[in-house]
């Protein structure tokens, strides 16, 4: 107990006295002595009265002081101070340094000025940080994953108040919900102890279409009033299995008619997820298609007019078609195929030779829509243009392949170098003869009308993209040359903004098929 408590007790004592003795006053009035025993008792009141004016300190209430949260902008409050009968904290005064922007714990002396001087008591002053910090998490908060697809993390922050960034302090656990689904935990804590906890639902769904393998080409050529054969396909889910019973099959091909037709096959699974595949049949006078399909016997030279130059002026007009060399690469080809995917693009892959990780991008490529086509085995220069027969070596070993991977037989190839490189010269005349013993043997080759400079000229993105807009033209087709070798990453913010272009220009896209125009150089060598 303070001491200016217990004067506050002697004070009431005092009075209590003063009352006995005027009791004794009253009782005695008439006895002898009063005025004597009256006299005392004042003298006594008066004594104990100067006592404690004089002794007593003033009662300072320092545990009305209370923390004080940091940055709020407040400030340390004056207590109450009981003194002479009275409270009063108009005279308090409190001195010490607080810094009230920074946690800690602050000596403050609290001064009271009394008649006889200046009272002191030390006390404490707490700055404290009660608010914890806050998480945002980027994305979905009930993530759908693909059962194919390996979690990416969309990204999350954590923000302190008082102790700024703490997003590298966040701890990420993950909690199963079921055999599929679970929960991902982000924590984290402040400086002062102050705790923040954010949840994301990670949903596992089942959004990948069934594939559909074509029985046969598919592309095809049939000569007029010859039947069409239907050869089927076959389609398989990955979790509900083989599907092919409910394929569904519509279009018709009328051989008496020449012209362009196209087979539809489509199918779904239990999730709802639809695959559609479609078969490209010509239908063509029969010398016409002899043209082209006639077998070479020979390997001699021919004229260079054998297999005419054509510019894209012959084929649709306005249309894009993108063509990607000298993939796949497990770095650049699998953005590219994301970003036709989110535009809603295809496109044509003249590929080369490829491992297991690449067949999944070949597979990959082919179940998309897009086109699967020859680059060759080797981009050797030197190997595959020493013979005709070492260059369809090179071509039939790749074609082979393609079809062991993916069931399709592919004939729409590209020379390495295009069919006017000079590359060759050290084999004179043999890209003349390539071009012709091609088409002679069933191929179709594509060269190209607008070139990107991806794999010379164009050093940055902004190149990529200004050489491809520029070599646009509404009245031709546009075959685009560009490359998805695994260093060429200034392709990849460029090919969007070509898509959006083209797209916001009336340009439409499309794959190459067999039944698309050469588009084709003349042969240099």
């Amino acid at each position: 107990m303070e001491i200016s408590n217990l004067i506050y007790l002697s004070e009431i004592g005092a009075f209590a006295i003063a009352c006995i003795v005027g009791c004794l006053i009253l009782a005695l009035k008439k006895k002898k002595g009063f005025f004597k025993v009256l006299g005392v008792s004042f003298i006594v009141l008066l004594a104990v009265l100067t006592t404690t004016f004089v002794l007593e300190r003033p009662s300072i209430k320092t545990d009305e002081i209370t923390n004080i949260e940091v940055k709020s902008g407040e400030k340390i409050n004056r207590p109450n101070v009981y003194y002479h009968f009275r409270k009063t904290n108009e005279n308090v005064r409190i001195k010490g340094n607080i810094d009230y922007d920074k946690v800690g714990e602050y000596d403050v002396e609290i001064e009271v000025q009394t008649l006889f001087g200046t009272y002191a008591k030390k006390s404490k002053v707490n700055i404290v940080d009660t608010k914890s910090p806050v998480i945002t998490l980027e994305g979905e908060e009930d993530f759908k994953q693909s059962y194919k697809e390996e979690y990416k993390e969309p990204g999350y922050k954590a923000y302190d108040e008082n102790d700024g960034n703490l997003t590298e302090k966040v701890i990420v656990s993950k909690e199963m919900v079921n055999e599929n689904d679970y929960n991902l935990i982000y924590e984290v804590q402040d400086l002062s102890g102050n705790e923040e906890k954010k949840e994301r639902k990670v949903i596992i769904i089942d959004n990948v279409p069934p594939v559909i393998t074509l029985n046969g080409n598919t592309d095809m050529t049939i000569f007029l009033n010859e039947k069409y054969e239907e050869s089927g396909a076959k389609a398989v889910d990955e979790i509900d299995g083989d599907l092919t019973e409910k394929i569904e099959i519509s279009g018709s091909v009328d051989t008496a008619k020449e012209g362009s037709y196209a087979i539809i096959y489509k199918v779904s699974d239990s999730k709802g997820n639809e695959a559609v595949v479609q078969r490209n049949v010509s239908v063509k006078k029969k010398e016409i298609a002899q043209q082209v399909n006639t077998s070479s016997k020979t390997n001699t030279p021919t004229s260079a007019s054998t297999v005419k130059p054509q510019n894209g002026s012959n084929g649709k007009k306005g249309v894009i078609y993108l063509t990607f060399d000298d993939g796949p690469s497990n770095n650049i080809t699998p953005r590219v195929l994301d970003i036709l995917k989110q535009k809603n693009v295809k496109a044509t892959f003249f590929i080369l030779n490829y491992n297991s990780e690449g067949e999944k991008l070949v597979k990959r490529e082919f179940a998309e829509g897009h086109t699967v086509a020859i680059h060759g085995y080797s981009h050797d220069y030197a190997t595959i243009y020493q013979s005709e027969d070492a260059y369809m070596s090179n071509i039939t070993k790749l074609q082979a392949k393609i079809k062991a991977s993916t069931g399709y037989n592919a004939t729409i190839t590209r020379f390495p170098g295009g069919s006017s490189n000079m590359v060759s010269k050290y084999n004179p005349g043999i890209m003349t003869r390539l071009c012709k013993l091609i088409v002679s043997k069933g191929y179709k080759y594509f060269d190209w009308n607008v070139s990107s400079g991806d794999a010379g000229g164009a050093k940055t993105s902004d190149d990529v993209y200004n050489n491809v807009i520029s070599g646009l033209s509404k009245s031709k087709a546009n075959v685009v040359l560009m490359h998805d070798f695994s260093s060429n990453s200034k392709l990849l913010d460029a090919l969007p903004r070509i898509i959006d272009y083209g797209l916001a220009n009336g340009y439409t896209f499309e794959r190459i098929t067999e039944s698309t125009p050469m588009v084709t150089h003349r042969p240099n060598n």
